[in-house]
Order: C-alpha cells, then sequence, then structure tokens
C-alpha cells in the first residue's frame, strides 16, 4: 500500500503480501473500500496504545509528554505519515474518509487540550483547543517538510516552538496567579 499508493493497492496485493489467499484477506477484510475504516481505525489503535504506554512507564502524563509523543511517536513513522498523506489525498474526494480523519485528528486535539486543563495551563477551552490543533499542526508540517527535503533538523526547532508556544501559556498563568 506505501509502495504503490491506496489507489493502486488492490486485494490481491494485499494477499501476495502477506503470503496469504485472496478469499481469506477479502473473508476479514470485505472490499477494497472496506480498507480505509480499518486503516485508520488501526492507526487509532497504534497511537492509543504508545500514548497509553508513555502513562504506564511514567503512571502520568504532562503536555510536555503530549508534544514529545506527538514529535517523537504520532508523527515520526515515516510509513503512517505516508499512508495519512493519502487518506488526505482520497479525503478531498470521499466525505467519509474526510469525516473519520476529522475524528482521529479531533480525538488527538481533544487529548491535548485536556492534558493542558489538567496541568492548569490558562485559557478556556476554546484557547486550549486552538493551541492544541497549533500542535499537531506544527508536529504534522514538521514530519511531512523532513520527509519531503529527507532532513530531521527540522523536527525539533518545530518541537522547540510547540514548547515555547506551551511554556508561553503557562507564563499567562504564572501572572495571573
Amino acid at each position: 500500500m506505501v509502495r504503490e499508493g491506496l489507489a493502486k493497492t488492490t486485494l490481491q496485493k494485499i494477499a501476495d503480501e502477506a503470503d496469504l489467499p485472496r478469499s481469506l484477506v477479502r473473508y476479514f477484510i470485505g472490499n477494497k473500500g472496506d480498507i480505509i475504516p480499518l486503516l485508520i481505525d488501526r492507526m487509532i489503535a497504534r497511537a492509543d496504545h504508545d500514548y497509553a504506554q508513555i502513562r504506564a512507564k511514567t503512571g502520568s502524563v504532562t503536555t510536555q509528554d503530549a508534544i514529545d509523543f506527538l514529535f517523537e511517536t504520532a508523527f515520526s513513522n515515516e510509513v503512517t505519515n505516508t499512508i495519512v498523506a493519502e487518506l488526505w489525498k482520497l479525503g478531498e474526494r470521499d466525505e467519509s474518509v474526510r469525516l473519520r480523519l476529522a475524528e482521529m485528528y479531533r480525538k488527538m486535539q481533544q487529548a491535548l487540550a485536556d492534558q493542558m486543563a489538567a496541568d492548569g495551563i490558562v485559557g478556556d477551552g476554546s484557547q486550549r483547543m486552538s493551541t492544541a490543533h497549533a500542535l499537531i499542526c506544527l508536529a504534522y508540517g514538521s514530519a511531512s517538510f523532513a520527509s519531503l527535503y529527507r532532513r530531521k533538523g527540522e523536527m525539533k526547532s518545530s518541537k522547540q516552538a510547540a514548547q515555547a508556544l506551551v511554556t508561553g501559556m503557562m507564563t499567562q498563568k504564572e501572572k495571573t496567579a
């Protein structure tokens, strides 16, 4: 799927890659159109699992941990980023894919906003949601450009910008206290 893109992926190609009969792949996946929701569900499950690992290691998660997760885990995998880029293209033509992607990113955005609230970062829910959106944009944009340019150094500067954004909100909290 990554090598040829979603448009050229067939159940037969998936079966060949997995060294399974096409009938078995079709039994578990369904039609080609059923691949997309399964793919998005798998990406969400993987991200949820990886995020839960942070909590399991440290006992809790901070906004800084969430930023690290965005830049070092969620958007650091080139294969996943390639699939997301393909899904974005497909989402421009297919409303159901667009809605599923929007749901996936809203979930991520809400988790970030909730973490900022838990950490006492100043602002109302709308401000935290806007900041969470900006953090996601920085992480995804950096990953996209790093892949395009084949340079990873930009990720570090974007992560620093994300940290500065949150630090600025924390500084506002201290001024109002």
